[in-house]
């Protein structure tokens, strides 16, 4: 601010004009931060992150045998998320040739409970923001490892975060992306009847999340398990509080197409999921704990999921080559 006299008051504050702003501001660095503030420092570095594919000759030279899910002894395990109530209620999302279903479907009566509930194995949900704007969902399945839906991930602009159990105005943790693996590259054109059976990509985050909060295990869909109401989703739907908190639904079906007989398997499913969804897990407990066996992948006539021994594969594979 400087004073100036416009011929009414001499003492008349204006601020500076452009042309007159002072260079005093343009200072270099000369101390650390204290460190009792440096945990405000939480959000990460958005920095271009690795693609990287690898092909399907190379992919079927790695195991496909099931990859063992983690749950921390510091945090308290439990088989029902704790519920929560929230203000309205989900848009419905019923129409299909008014437009209105692009990209998923709901089925009715309505069965996503929104949830809060940071223990083993809910609080390793995570939403995945993009640097485009764009996002969907994810889960945790190695240490530094989300698996999510090929055609989450910002192919163009490459920068992203990762968010671990986001629930309204509170998250976990934070972490930036530093990597990606996948076999198909999906893009903003969507997911065409080819790539269903490939939407899948594996996250590396700069943090080891997976350390502090477990992970999931992965393990190939068996079509022997067709039409049984074994399977639950978590993920984030946009029509919850614009996506700010995890939905559960439980004993849906997947459904394996009998035409695909590749190592990467698309199928139905049963399960109510809309945009923000994609990249959710379908999963049930085992014995060890709870195991993935396919991912929210898209939406025609039906709701789609991407699994096959190809997501297992990949999923060990990234976990390998950033242990």
């Amino acid at each position: 601010m400087v004073k100036v006299n416009d011929g009414n008051n001499s003492n008349s504050d204006i601020p500076q004009n452009r042309e007159k702003l002072p260079r005093q501001f343009d200072k270099d660095v000369t101390e650390d931060v204290p460190e009792k503030l440096r945990t405000i420092d939480t959000l990460p570095n958005f920095r271009p992150f690795q693609h990287s594919t690898i092909e399907r000759t190379k992919l079927s030279q790695v195991s496909d045998e099931p990859t063992a899910p983690f749950h921390p002894p510091w945090l308290k395990g439990t088989g029902r998320p704790k519920r929560v109530t929230l203000l309205g209620t989900p848009k419905k999302r019923l129409m299909h040739h008014g437009y209105e279903v692009d990209p998923l479907i709901i089925w009715y009566p309505e069965d996503r409970k929104p949830y809060y509930d940071t223990r083993y194995p809910w609080g390793c949900v995570c939403r995945i923001i993009t640097s485009s704007g764009g996002g969907g969902s994810g889960v945790i399945v190695g240490p530094r490892h989300v698996l999510t839906a090929s055609h989450v991930i910002d192919w163009d602009t490459g920068a992203g975060s990762v968010e671990v159990h986001r629930a309204g105005p509170f998250t976990s943790a934070i972490s930036g992306i530093t990597d990606t693996w996948s076999f198909t590259k999906i893009g903003k054109g969507g997911v065409g009847w080819s790539e269903v059976d490939e939407d899948y990509a594996v996250i590396i985050t700069a943090d080891r999340i997976g350390d502090r909060y477990g992970w999931f295990g992965v393990r190939t869909y068996d079509s022997g398990w067709d039409d049984e109401p074994l399977w639950r989703n978590i993920g984030y739907p946009e029509d919850v509080i614009k996506g700010t908190y995890p939905i559960h639904q439980k004993r849906k079906t997947l459904d394996e197409d009998e035409w695909d007989y590749g190592s990467g398997r698309s199928m139905t499913t049963s399960a109510d999921v809309v945009k923000g969804q994609s990249g959710g897990p379908m999963f049930r407990f085992w014995q060890e704990g709870p195991y993935v066996v396919a991912v929210v992948s898209s939406e025609s006539d039906e709701n789609w999921c991407s699994g096959g021994s190809d997501m297992t594969r990949l999923v060990r594979h990234a976990k390998t080559k950033h242990p």
